[in-house]
């Protein structure tokens, strides 16, 4: 059986890192990246030129796993974050909509304000930065041009990965993070298990938003004690804190619909750090 050729961008990403460990030897996969690392195509989605470059890669399948996702940066470059992470998105699934090509695009549980959990697919999304907005409005533009398009909304992606990109998980294990929130609540999901789901999904006809995450919530603060005593690993180092103000606090995730597509549970924590470390 021939390969599909996937288009791949973000590819360099911790997520499109994910999804060439994962699925390198099912998928033909041209990745596109910014860095141009890992033997990727260097791409700057942020211009015409970059974009162009992606769509002319000859593909059957798109993968857009590229955003500027920090808020920070977000916030301090609109211009750039408004080109990679709703023109570039927009682009692509007018490409892909004119041609038949199935396309998957991530989105990101940031696009909800924390206030009113649990979230599904169908509550109201309200942004509480500008990143939130950017993903959102991407969502919004590629259910409408090409509504056979997979949206999938996730949450803290985390496990190990190979070369200089590291997860929430790795980056606490090495002892980088020792400041944890007690109230910042997310679906802690494992990487390389969502990158395993695609062919899956692609299979079964998934179509328009789904929230693909781990099961449940949990608190940073318990999440990071959790994966640390999975390690062995002492907790006592870790920094109890709040989170800055302004950050969503409550971000309980269900992804019901996605359990209904895969027709079994989506991993709970415990199971979720046992599929990583």
């Amino acid at each position: 059986m021939n390969r599909p050729r996937v288009l791949l961008t973000g590819a360099s990403g911790r997520l499109g890192t994910a999804i060439r460990q994962t699925l390198g030897e099912a998928w033909e996969i041209s990745g596109q990246s910014l860095s141009g690392y890992q033997g990727t195509t260097a791409t700057d989605l942020s211009t015409p030129e970059g974009r162009g470059i992606a769509l002319d890669a000859g593909f059957d399948l798109a993968v857009n796993a590229a955003a500027l996702s920090s808020t920070a940066y977000c916030a301090s470059d609109p211009a750039s974050a408004w080109s990679v992470n709703v023109r570039w998105p927009r682009e692509l699934a007018l490409f892909c909509s004119s041609r038949g090509i199935p396309l998957i695009h991530f989105s990101t549980d940031l696009v909800y304000s924390g206030g009113v959990p649990p979230y599904t697919e169908d509550s109201p999304a309200v942004p509480r930065s500008l990143y939130g907005w950017t993903k959102l409005l991407a969502d919004k533009a590629i259910s409408a041009i090409h509504p056979g398009a997979s949206i999938l909304r996730t949450s803290v992606l985390f496990g190990e990965l190979d070369g200089r990109r590291t997860t929430f998980s790795g980056d606490l294990l090495s002892g980088k993070v020792r400041r944890v929130y007690t109230d910042s609540w997310r679906n802690h999901t494992p990487i390389h298990w969502l990158a395993s789901l695609l062919p899956e999904l692609l299979e079964g006809g998934a179509s328009g938003t789904v929230i693909a995450t781990a099961r449940y919530s949990t608190s940073r603060s318990a999440f990071a004690e959790a994966l640390l005593e999975h390690a062995g690993r002492d907790t006592s180092h870790l920094e109890l804190c709040s989170a800055p103000p302004g950050s969503p606090s409550r971000l309980h995730l269900r992804p019901e619909l996605l359990e209904r597509l895969l027709g079994r549970q989506c991993p709970d924590v415990l199971e979720s750090i046992a599929l990583e470390h």
